[in-house]
């Protein structure tokens, strides 16, 4: 409680002892402070590290077949010259069937 507060309810005619009582009172109900979180145990902590494990190789083999269908879709490896000749001279209608 600010001492503006606390000069306001002297002022309207509380005791001393009253104003304490009511600092004790906001103390009381002032929520506690959350303790900090335990630390995972083992099997917790053995469950995270294989999720992450099977993140990881789910993510190495979405890696691997995004680069075999792409490889496969191009009829094998594109080069860079192709990409190079396809954005200088770009196939038109008459040269899109050779």
């Amino acid at each position: 409680m600010k001492l503006s507060e606390r000069l306001a309810l002297l002022r309207a005619g509380y005791s001393k002892d009253e104003i304490n009582a009511m600092i004790e009172e906001d103390h009381a109900s002032e929520p506690e402070k959350p303790e900090a979180p335990e630390a995972p145990d083992q099997a917790t902590l053995k469950v995270l590290s294989t999720l992450a494990a099977e993140v990881k190789d789910l993510k190495t083999a979405m890696y691997k077949k995004n680069i075999a269908e792409t490889e496969s879709s191009a009829g094998g490896q594109i080069k860079a010259e192709d990409i190079l000749a396809s954005l200088l001279n770009p196939p038109t209608d008459d040269t899109k069937g050779e």
